[in-house]
């Protein structure tokens, strides 16, 4: 059989979206699909990404400003309101805060509203931690993904 020889998506509306495939002389719908809508949980979600209690989010200046300062160690989480992943690094993150206190600092920057700041910082998977140590001499480590709590206070405790 052929390989597929191209895919195009045509918008008919705003809400419905269909993708077709053409394969030799075939054309056909293979799949319909609607956007996702913003249900109740999915706007509280990005609240609690946005609003983090203990978590600060910073915009650019703010965050060369917070970076001057590296009595304890800091976190910077680059994230998104729409990516899943985000959302449930944010709670984590809340978590080591409330357990470790001043002992770590950690801030957030959304990649929608700094996107100069994340394209500078090469920032291409969310989330993207950023662990900043009090040690000036050595590098930051940077991880993509969700990662636990308990993996961000072992990386702060050895690395750090």
């Amino acid at each position: 059989m052929q390989a597929i020889a191209s895919a195009r998506v045509s918008a008919s509306t705003a809400r419905d979206r269909s993708v077709s495939v053409a394969a030799g002389s075939r054309r056909g719908v293979v799949a319909t699909f609607a956007p996702a809508r913003r249900t109740r949980e999915a706007s509280r979600a990005s609240r609690l990404v946005v609003n983090a209690g203990n978590v600060q989010q910073v915009n650019k200046d703010e965050l060369e400003k917070v970076m001057e300062d590296r009595s304890t160690p800091l976190i910077i989480d680059f994230f998104a309101t729409w990516c899943g992943p985000c959302v449930l690094l944010a709670s984590e993150l809340e978590k080591v805060k409330e357990e470790l206190g001043d002992s770590v600092r950690i801030v957030k920057v959304d990649t929608d509203k700094e996107e100069e700041l994340s394209s500078q910082l090469q920032i291409q998977g969310l989330p993207t931690l950023v662990f900043v140590g009090t040690d000036k001499t050595k590098p930051a480590l940077r991880t993509e993904g969700m990662l636990p709590a308990e993996m961000v206070k072992n990386i702060i405790a050895n690395e750090l």
